[in-house]
């Protein structure tokens, strides 16, 4: 469960692999500078000197994750697996995805992370303990810019799928009188989408059971339906 720090090239990364192990078995709460030592495998005594404590070496693991995902997505232009664990092959053969597909994985990981399969699964531990981090962001400065950051990250990604999800929809018929109908602008329902996956994670890591999962699904699936054919799909000069 090492996902990205199976093969470390320096000292940061296999203490930020140390601590990615200690958070995902022990989560935010009971995570300890000790605990982090015990999954290194050179001196504990070397965290303690490149940290200070647990959450400014939480925030630097988050961070690296973080230009680990930017990377990727600009890179290839493709979207990253999103589990933040182990990796897996991926399937040469297995059609594209449209981006009306990739807004989908995107939607379902954070309401019904256990329905998507394969390297695009989330995690379960994994989307915990981020959830437990994210919520370290009501009263630690630190993990608000990391958010501030990681918001702006996905943000810009999720743009570039709902301009291409647009340009594959077709567009609507004209109101009465040939009027066409008022265009939306992609902020607006990316902001939206945001809004809704972080939401939808929190109430998932934090509740039993999911009779609210299919009905917030088809909500936010009606909704794409009805504003993608309208949003504005040129870029900003």
């Amino acid at each position: 469960m090492d996902g990205p720090f199976a093969e470390p090239t320096n000292t940061r990364e296999a203490i930020l692999g140390a601590a990615f192990r200690a958070l995902r078995k022990h989560g935010y709460a009971s995570v300890t500078i000790q605990r982090i030592g015990d999954e290194f495998d050179k001196s504990p005594s070397l965290v303690y000197h490149h940290y200070d404590g647990k959450d400014d070496l939480l925030v630097d693991l988050m961070g690296f994750l973080l230009d680990e995902f930017e990377a990727s997505i600009s890179d290839s232009g493709d979207p990253p697996p999103v589990s933040g664990g182990d990796s897996q092959p991926v399937d040469e053969s297995a059609p594209e995805r449209s981006a009306r597909d990739e807004l989908d994985i995107y939607l379902t990981a954070a309401v019904d992370p256990a329905s998507l399969d394969g390297a695009y699964a989330p995690d379960a531990q994994f989307v915990t303990v981020m959830t437990e981090l994210r919520a370290q962001a009501a009263n630690d400065e630190a993990y608000r810019e990391h958010f501030d950051r990681s918001d702006r990250v996905f943000g810009e990604y999720l743009e570039r799928l709902v301009r291409e999800a647009a340009a594959e929809t077709e567009a609507p018929d004209g109101h009465a009188a040939g009027a066409s109908p008022p265009s939306v602008p992609v902020e607006e329902v990316v902001a939206t989408l945001q809004t809704f996956a972080t939401g939808g994670m929190f109430r998932w890591t934090t509740t039993n059971g999911g009779a609210w999962v299919d009905d917030s699904r088809a909500g936010i699936g009606g909704y794409l339906e009805r504003v993608l054919p309208l949003v504005e799909t040129d870029e900003a000069d």
